[in-house]
């Protein structure tokens, strides 16, 4: 029976197993930073057990199991927020069944697995300075994504060489941190959505196309290549392209494990703008660069106000085509977008669907003041926010808090007994008139 548990989910476990030995052995030496009075379950001896066929046997046997309802069985908050709302110790974290789980739920979300680093820790390995100092700089921070043990992705990260190319030429824009955000998320691509399998090298040899974390319409796509006779299924081939709307970059090294993510090495910068008419590097520069002409746009915000239609009902391929349903629908002067192909999954479990554009009556908004943000974070808001100009001046004072204004204290669902996750403690601030560099050159 364990032959069976012992499975490899690409984007969910690292798991090896010694079957056929009628020992339970699995994580013995690989699990360890236990709370007090907590241990690794035995998982009990089944029939069949002996002579049961062997999986691939990982070097890193460490598992990250949602934990779930006990009779439902159904996930709700997933490790990734078990972990980011700090419920590790719960007693319900170590109450799974042997069978299920015998060394508890989220060990590699709660930094139980002492043969994994963080993609931030692999980063600094690797010497990707330009990419973690990028990281610093956006907001919200993309860094509490890649500081985290359990978040999963595949990570594009430009050389610092191609790095230092970009800032020379686009320095302006890459001290507003939101146009910088946008930017670093299109280099960071999610699992394949059916299975959610990481875009290893091998898979990118068929040819595909990767969705990124970019809120706007631009894709990346990989040219179907012939794989080595000596491939394994650790990858690690170097040399191939992948493609994005106005330039390329080749790979340098691939196939780098941070625990559920891969790193890759890339020689450019991949631009979601065409470099000859680049945007203008002012506080719309956002709303231009995902096609939100017409709007103000804010990565990973929820902005708040008072629903008008449900985004179910009103879906759009593009933040444009949301932005412009709301300047067409009476009242509205706000909006939530879910730009993700694969949906956007909120922390208490809720998929809101691709496309999906809530439109939204903001008081703020219509009284002529910044809007208000219930949460405000990479880590934990998925969808862009956003608010239809209505003039010049009036873009722009909705554009800017007053200065010291901050997003409202964050509102999300969280697991029961937890602290809300407050939104980033600096300002809200945009390019304009901020008076300060957040990315050196």
């Amino acid at each position: 029976m364990r032959a069976w548990l012992c499975v490899l989910l690409a984007a969910g476990l690292l798991a090896g197993c010694h079957a056929g030995s009628g020992k339970d052995v699995w994580g013995e030496t690989t699990l360890t930073n236990y709370p007090p009075g907590r241990s690794r379950l035995e998982v009990p001896v089944q029939a069949n057990d002996d002579g049961a066929q062997t999986p691939i046997a990982l070097k890193c046997q460490c598992s990250d199991a949602d934990p779930r309802g006990q009779d439902s069985q159904e996930v709700t908050y997933n490790c990734f927020h078990q972990r980011l709302f700090d419920k590790c110790s719960e007693t319900y974290m170590f109450d799974a069944n042997a069978e299920l789980a015998p060394e508890g739920f989220c060990q590699i979300s709660c930094s139980r697995c002492n043969c994994c680093e963080p993609p931030a820790d692999v980063l600094k390995s690797l010497g990707a300075n330009r990419f973690l100092q990028a990281l610093e700089a956006t907001q919200p921070s993309l860094k509490d994504l890649l500081s985290h043990p359990g978040y999963t992705a595949t990570l594009l990260v430009p050389t610092d060489d191609a790095f230092d190319a970009a800032l020379a030429k686009y320095g302006t824009l890459l001290q507003n941190p939101a146009f910088l955000t946008e930017l670093l998320k299109f280099h960071i691509v999610p699992p394949e959505p059916v299975r959610r399998g990481l875009w290893s090298s091998p898979l990118m040899s068929v040819g595909p196309k990767l969705y990124t974390l970019y809120d706007g319409p631009q894709t990346l796509s990989v040219p179907k290549f012939a794989l080595p006779s000596n491939v394994s299924w650790e990858g690690g081939l170097a040399g191939f392209t992948i493609q994005g709307p106005y330039n390329a970059a080749t790979v340098v090294k691939s196939d780098l494990p941070a625990c559920k993510s891969l790193i890759t090495l890339i020689d450019s910068v991949l631009l979601p703008f065409d470099p000859t008419a680049a945007p203008a590097p002012d506080y719309l520069a956002v709303s231009t660069l995902v096609g939100g002409r017409g709007c103000g746009v804010q990565p990973n915000a929820l902005i708040t106000g008072t629903e008008l239609q449900a985004g179910d009902a009103n879906r759009h391929g593009t933040i444009g085509g949301c932005c412009a349903s709301c300047a067409a629908f009476r009242s509205c002067n706000a909006w939530r977008y879910c730009s993700q192909k694969g949906g956007c999954r909120l922390p208490e479990g809720q998929v809101i669907k691709y496309g999906a554009c809530t439109l939204l009556r903001s008081n703020e908004l219509a009284a002529g003041s910044p809007p208000n943000y219930s949460d405000f974070s990479a880590a934990t808001v998925p969808l862009a926010s956003g608010w239809v100009l209505t003039g010049a001046e009036a873009a722009g004072a909705a554009a800017q808090p007053a200065t010291g204004a901050q997003p409202a204290t964050g509102t999300a669902a969280q697991p029961a007994g937890t602290v809300a996750a407050q939104p980033t403690s600096e300002p809200l601030v945009f390019a304009q008139g901020a008076g300060r560099k957040l990315f050196q050159v």
